[in-house]
């Protein structure tokens, strides 16, 4: 079973990258792009073939690896 997490920042925390990207929009001519929150992506080919296990597994590696919790929010699909 797959599982993929998305990692961003929490909305309280700056994200300078974010912010560097928007403004190479707006200087491209983007001006309707309004802010940029730029973030992580992960694909995990997980052994189990039950969705709750693959989630709880996902989630599991997320808070101990994946994401920094204290700056950092997740969120996990599984197919």
């Amino acid at each position: 079973m797959r599982a993929r997490v998305f990692v961003t920042l929490k909305p309280s925390v700056f994200d300078p990258q974010g912010r560097t990207i928007a403004e190479a929009l707006h200087s491209l001519g983007y001006g309707g792009v309004e802010d940029v929150r730029q973030g992580k992506y992960f694909e995990l080919d997980l052994a189990t073939k039950e969705a709750s296990q693959a989630r709880a597994l996902a989630a599991e590696v997320a808070d101990k690896l994946l994401a920094n919790p204290v700056i950092e929010s997740y969120r996990i699909e599984v197919d």
